[in-house]
């Protein structure tokens, strides 16, 4: 006898609102970010912009490619709307038992690849980065076979936050990344000294390793039943692989051009691959508190709406969130291009990285940072694609925004000469078109994306708002420089010890004016933004009193 469907058991936390969910993902993603600055700061006072920072950063790409391709979101966007579907319709025993034959088939997956990418690593290496000394070309060949284990540990956690996910268990999937950042932090202060680079790419290891033992105990909670079989044929299985296909193919497109990217700044001098990827962290700052935390969140809630055929819910919750990450994304974008210098000179200037270091990450942070507004709203757009299981449309727009990227990065530094600010120019192009591209599509698939108009309406007041308070701080910018000239890139002088404290007291108040600013325009206005989270809020204390 089948087992009769049933509504899944109610984890600890399904009662808790959308929103409650949403802060404890975004405490877990503040947490991560935090720490990797303080990752960062380190690494850069230890390596600066030198030969080993490009090596590492170079060798983490490949092995980050075959994580992001198998596992990543490739796994993540087309298992949670299947896995969500029979969690609703054939029960936990059946759900269970598709997610054990997809973490295997993944797992043996990643291991025959990560020993093909080791064997071929060198000639792959030889061909990517032929601007580089061979010396240059072993450290990073080296580094990169020590970090094809990362792969396998984190696939392993990928899968287990998304099944977590599904089930409406956040805290222990939001404080994974905080441990594995962690592990890379003990890797620099107590291994680096010792072992140089090596002993950071061994930290990464050891983040690793704590990123998925963190999720074994909400596992078991969860009533996780592992089941040793592969299921060529099972029907579920192959609908997973079936939704992933266009995924994997456009994970590859997008981790091509990062690689491509990371190829051409090689060829322009030592520190560019580092500057790149310093400054992009940066950028990810708030698209991981406030996109990918809220996207983390509304994906299964939009996932279980489509599964129920409710497909109102969906826009509703594609709505909702979309307009909250654009209000708070936007005026961080602002900020960042405004206070780019003293931001860069904070975190990183310090130990070897000097003021020509702050330069080149800085300049390329400007525009990256008008990238940010477009790459937050593309993670909500491309989230509701994935939970009405269309895996095809997302790829096709990505595969377009990645040639052009590609084809931007060539024609501005191979043909023109620009320097590796431009490579961060392209990428803003390419995204900005991107989200333009997924907003016209998934308003003709919805039937509209705001019948209400609040949406655009919503935009406008978050436009106003941060662009008089991006106009604030230049002025406040502008008129400190009189005592604080090396608020300027090209004001040489910044002296970590005598100057850290002083940098760090007049960015706290200079960014408590700007939310203070934005905040109270957005009351001017009557943002809706306040008044929801506010009144949620509220609600919350009330409750708990």
């Amino acid at each position: 006898m089948s087992e009769t469907p049933a509504t899944p058991e109610r984890p600890a936390l399904r009662h808790w609102s959308t929103l409650a969910n949403s802060l404890i993902v975004i405490g877990g993603y503040v947490l991560s970010r935090v720490l990797g600055l303080v990752r960062d700061s380190l690494f850069a006072r230890q390596f600066g912009t030198t030969d080993a920072a490009d090596a590492y950063r170079a060798a983490y790409k490949l092995p980050d490619l075959l994580y992001l391709i198998i596992i990543g979101g490739a796994l993540g966007s087309a298992f949670i709307p299947i896995f969500s579907e029979l969690l609703t319709r054939e029960g936990q025993e059946r759900a269970w038992r598709m997610a054990s034959q997809v973490m295997n088939l993944a797992l043996l997956t990643l291991v025959a690849v990560s020993a093909l990418v080791a064997i071929c690593a060198s000639p792959l290496i030889g061909l990517l980065y032929s601007a580089y000394s061979p010396e240059k070309q072993t450290l990073i060949v080296e580094l990169t076979r020590l970090f094809l284990l990362s792969p396998l540990l984190l696939g392993l956690s990928g899968l287990a936050v998304a099944v977590l996910n599904t089930l409406d268990h956040y805290t222990l999937p939001a404080l994974a990344p905080a441990v594995y950042n962690l592990g890379i932090i003990g890797g620099i202060i107590f291994l680096a000294p010792r072992w140089g680079v090596y002993g950071v790419a061994w930290g990464v290891i050891i983040g690793a390793v704590l990123y998925l033992l963190i999720q074994v105990p909400g596992l078991l909670r969860a009533g996780m039943r592992y089941s040793p079989t592969l299921g060529l044929r099972d029907v579920a299985v192959r609908r997973v692989a079936w939704l992933m296909a266009p995924r994997v193919f456009g994970q590859s497109a997008a981790q091509l051009n990062i690689i491509v990217m990371a190829s051409i700044a090689s060829s322009l001098g030592e520190g560019r691959i580092a500057a790149l990827d310093q400054a992009y962290q940066l950028m990810l700052l708030p698209h991981g508190i406030f996109a990918l935390s809220l996207g983390t969140v509304s994906f299964p809630t939009m996932a279980r709406a489509y599964a129920l055929g409710d497909m109102v819910e969906v826009r509703r919750a594609m709505r909702t969130i979309l307009r909250t990450v654009l209000w708070m994304v936007v005026p961080s974008a602002v900020a960042l291009a405004v206070l780019r210098v003293p931001i860069v000179r904070l975190l990183f200037q310090h130990g070897i990285f000097a003021d020509e270091s702050t330069a080149l990450v800085a300049n390329a942070l400007l525009l990256y940072a008008t990238a940010l507004p477009a790459f937050a709203a593309s993670e909500i757009l491309i989230r509701t694609f994935y939970a009405m299981q269309d895996t095809r449309t997302p790829v096709v727009i990505g595969l377009i925004a990645v040639t052009l990227n590609i084809a931007l990065a060539w024609i501005l530094v191979r043909q023109l000469g620009y320097d590796h600010v431009a490579l961060a120019g392209a990428f803003s192009v390419a995204n900005n078109l991107e989200a333009i591209l997924l907003t016209l599509l998934l308003r003709r698939r919805l039937g509209g994306l705001d019948p209400s108009g609040g949406l655009w309406r919503s935009a406008r007041q978050t436009l106003i708002g941060a662009g008089i308070m991006g106009a604030v701080l230049l002025g406040v910018v502008a008129l400190s420089q009189y005592k604080l000239p090396w608020l300027s890139a090209a004001v040489p002088g910044y002296s970590a010890g005598q100057d850290l404290a002083v940098l760090a007291g007049w960015l706290l108040l200079v960014g408590i004016v700007g939310v203070a600013i934005y905040v109270g325009i957005a009351l001017l206005q009557g943002a809706e933004e306040l008044q929801i989270v506010g009144g949620r809020l509220l609600r919350r204390f009330r409750q708990a009193g």
